[in-house]
Protein backbone atom coordinates (compact mmCIF):
# COMPACT_ATOMS: atom_id res chain seq x y z
CA UNK A 1 0.00 0.00 0.00
CA UNK A 2 3.02 2.28 -0.25
CA UNK A 3 2.56 4.75 -3.11
CA UNK A 4 5.28 4.79 -5.75
CA UNK A 5 6.05 5.94 -9.26
CA UNK A 6 8.25 4.31 -11.87
CA UNK A 7 10.84 6.62 -13.39
CA UNK A 8 12.67 5.36 -16.47
CA UNK A 9 16.11 6.84 -16.96
CA UNK A 10 16.93 8.16 -20.41
CA UNK A 11 20.29 7.26 -21.94
CA UNK A 12 21.46 9.65 -24.64
CA UNK A 13 18.01 11.22 -24.49
CA UNK A 14 16.26 7.96 -25.38
CA UNK A 15 14.25 5.49 -23.36
CA UNK A 16 15.29 1.86 -23.77
CA UNK A 17 11.65 0.82 -23.25
CA UNK A 18 8.40 2.70 -23.57
CA UNK A 19 6.40 3.52 -20.43
CA UNK A 20 3.58 1.35 -21.78
CA UNK A 21 5.91 -1.64 -22.23
CA UNK A 22 7.30 -1.23 -18.72
CA UNK A 23 3.80 -0.88 -17.26
CA UNK A 24 2.78 -4.12 -18.95
CA UNK A 25 5.98 -5.99 -18.01
CA UNK A 26 5.60 -5.01 -14.35
CA UNK A 27 1.81 -5.54 -14.35
CA UNK A 28 1.32 -2.09 -12.86
CA UNK A 29 -2.01 -0.64 -11.87
CA UNK A 30 -3.13 1.94 -14.45
CA UNK A 31 -3.04 4.63 -11.76
CA UNK A 32 0.69 4.16 -11.12
CA UNK A 33 2.63 6.91 -12.91
CA UNK A 34 5.34 5.71 -15.31
CA UNK A 35 7.50 8.32 -17.02
CA UNK A 36 10.93 8.97 -18.43
CA UNK A 37 13.52 11.36 -17.12
CA UNK A 38 17.22 12.12 -17.23
CA UNK A 39 18.30 11.52 -13.64
CA UNK A 40 21.25 13.89 -14.14
CA UNK A 41 18.82 16.74 -14.71
CA UNK A 42 17.93 18.52 -11.49
CA UNK A 43 14.61 19.91 -12.87
CA UNK A 44 13.54 16.50 -14.19
CA UNK A 45 14.46 14.78 -10.92
CA UNK A 46 12.59 17.45 -9.00
CA UNK A 47 9.54 16.89 -11.21
CA UNK A 48 9.73 13.13 -10.52
CA UNK A 49 9.60 13.82 -6.78
CA UNK A 50 6.67 16.17 -7.29
CA UNK A 51 4.85 13.46 -9.24
CA UNK A 52 5.48 11.00 -6.40
CA UNK A 53 4.03 13.38 -3.82
CA UNK A 54 1.00 14.15 -6.03
CA UNK A 55 0.43 10.43 -6.55
CA UNK A 56 0.70 9.75 -2.79
CA UNK A 57 -1.82 12.49 -2.03
CA UNK A 58 -4.24 11.21 -4.68
CA UNK A 59 -3.88 7.63 -3.41
CA UNK A 60 -4.52 8.74 0.18
CA UNK A 61 -7.70 10.50 -0.93
CA UNK A 62 -9.03 7.43 -2.73
CA UNK A 63 -8.09 5.07 0.13
CA UNK A 64 -10.18 6.97 2.69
Amino acid sequence: KVPYVVALNKFDGQLAHSPAAVREALSLDPSTPVFGLDCRSRPETKQALIELVKHAIAKKRTDT
